[in-house]
């Protein structure tokens, strides 16, 4: 089972799915205590977040809650629309450059994208945006309430993840999908199971509560259920309910303005897809907003459109789920559609989606490319000079061979093949030359591999490698007829602030870590660089040059 957890400021919604042949069925569907993330309050204190401890709780009432696909809050997120091509290479490429143009000097963008149509069926990206600073914080929340998470999805995604789902991907003309949050609205522009447009405006349910709290008093949970309960912004209420007219009208005029939002996405569309004839006919409303009484009565009378609750569990079997999942689906159900598609993208690798990555994930996906770009440089260079070694090898044997031969032949040509013996000893020692020469090209990317296989084994746990780098120091200002080149290997560590070790005591330690030639007897000398505190993350970066000693043997072996 893959799981979705939709985070809201009110109510988050954990929602599991699993997948027999094609058809999808719902496991389960919870609802948790919400959550406000603090920008300016660290992780740490979200240790004891009501949502961390019910999550870890849920196993003790037979839920499954997993590493759930998280959503990350449309007010994080920014999107853009942009034509595409079909080469994957020059894809990624349009997306690091929409990140580098949004990041400027004020720090590092994460991007990544869906795939969509144009008005005219051209393909386009759809590229979210999202500061990495933010994610790495949101991160630590969640590791900090004890969420063990799967992929970080913005909820245009998670949408048309749940869109997909649904299965009503037939129609023609293009449908505008809104999901109404807490404190933002996610939209898409959809048709025949392609995106138009994506979209994300800073406004929600909290909107409604802030205007109608000096109305009604009290705190926001009390007006919240005012809302829901109380309150029909159906267009003839204000006149036929009196006492409850001041609540309407102002529900009415939030309202308004969250429509307007919605609707100008159309106008957003059209102008990004140059399609003056775009037009979404059908509106469809899901989250906690489209639970407002009478929200969608009064936006078909507004904007002359035809306005439906979108239904997330059309296509999802549903008749399994248990009595908990099964009252939360009659309550909620329209709510579902952000944790159902999550828990899809979560299931479904070949699923589109936009995911951002955490800093922890990042450094250790780097250190891996970069590692193994080390290894596949030194097999490269084996690959090319084992041929030349065996090709040398094999002209010496036949050399040998041939000398064999004729000193085996009649006696009448003994002294022909004497004569010939200086020859065959001189092309002997040319293909023993070229042997030596090829065993010595190779003789530093080995030595620097086994450096780095042997760190990785008794490195201290608050160090990781931030950079390896092999070179040849080939200048001999000199001019010495026996100089001989140096192959040094620049390294740059990162040491990670701890409770359980001082960052400057951990940097002697590798000092004198890497200078012991019984566990690194490749080095032939160690020269530390400059060693400065890290500006994003609390820890220090330090660099050294190594010299690599290329007669070296293992410890244990030839």
């Amino acid at each position: 089972m893959a799981t979705g957890l939709d985070i809201g400021a009110s109510l988050s919604v954990l929602a599991g799915l699993s997948r027999r042949g094609s058809q999808w069925r719902l496991d389960s569907a919870v609802v948790l205590p919400g959550f406000r993330r603090d920008g300016e309050a660290k992780p740490e204190t979200y240790a004891e977040s009501p949502l961390g401890t019910t999550f870890r709780a849920l196993r003790s009432v037979g839920v499954r809650g997993g590493s759930p696909a998280v959503l990350v809050s449309g007010r994080d997120v920014f999107y853009r629309f942009t034509p595409s091509g079909a080469d994957p290479r020059m894809i990624e490429r349009q997306v690091q450059l929409e990140a580098d143009e949004l990041s400027g000097d004020e720090g590092k963008v994460l991007a990544d994208y869906v795939s969509g149509c144009d008005f005219d069926y051209a393909p386009v990206i759809h590229i979210g945006l999202a500061r990495e600073n933010v994610i790495d914080h949101f991160a630590g929340c969640l590791r900090a309430m004890g969420i063990d998470f799967g992929p970080l999805v913005p909820g245009c995604a998670a949408l048309f993840s749940a869109y997909e789902l649904s299965g009503d991907t037939d129609g023609e003309a293009p449908a505008l999908i809104a999901n109404i949050g807490d404190e933002s609205t996610d939209i898409i522009l959809v048709r025949e199971g392609s995106l138009l447009y994506a979209r994300a405006v800073g406004m929600g349910v909290e909107d409604f509560i802030t205007r109608l709290l000096p109305d009604y008093g009290g705190d926001r949970d009390a007006v919240r259920r005012v809302l829901f309960n109380e309150i029909d912004l159906r267009p003839a209420i204000a006149a036929d309910n009196l006492q409850g007219n001041r609540g309407v009208e102002g529900g009415q005029e939030v309202a308004a303005r969250l429509f307007m939002q919605i609707t100008s996405t159309i106008m957003l569309a059209k102008s990004a897809h140059k399609a003056p004839r775009l037009d979404a006919p059908k509106i469809l409303l899901c989250g906690p907003g489209a639970g407002i009484p009478g929200l969608r009565e009064l936006m078909m009378n507004r904007t002359r459109k035809q306005v439906e609750i979108f239904d997330p569990l059309a296509n999802v079997d549903i008749e399994g789920a248990d009595e908990r999942s099964q009252e939360t689906i009659r309550a909620y159900r329209p709510a579902l559609a952000l944790a159902v598609g999550l828990a899809r993208i979560n299931a479904d690798r070949a699923a589109e989606r936009i995911a951002f990555l955490p800093a922890s994930v990042r450094k250790r996906r780097e250190f891996l490319n970069k590692s193994l770009f080390l290894y596949l440089a030194a097999a490269s260079v084996l690959a090319l000079l084992l041929p030349l070694y065996l090709l040398s090898r094999n002209a010496r044997v036949s050399a040998e061979e041939e000398l064999r031969r004729r000193q085996q032949a009649p006696i009448g040509r003994y002294l022909n093949a004497s004569r010939e013996i200086e020859i065959h000893k001189k092309a002997n020692a040319r293909a023993q030359a070229r042997a030596d020469a090829s065993l010595l090209a190779t003789a530093p990317g080995k030595a620097a591999t086994e450096v780095l296989m042997k760190l990785a084994e008794i490195r201290p746990d608050s160090v990781r490698i931030r950079s390896a780098t092999l070179e040849t120091l080939a200048g001999n200002p000199s001019g010495d007829k026996n100089f001989v080149p140096r192959s040094v290997l620049r390294m740059s560590f990162f040491i990670e602030s701890d409770e359980g070790a001082d960052p400057i005591k951990v940097k002697d330690q590798l000092r004198d870590l890497l200078k012991d030639p019984a566990r690194f007897p490749w080095i032939k000398a160690v020269t530390p660089g400059a060693a400065t505190p890290s500006a994003t993350t609390p820890g220090m970066n330090v660099d050294y040059t190594i010299e690599l000693n290329l007669g070296a043997t293992p410890p244990g072996g030839a």
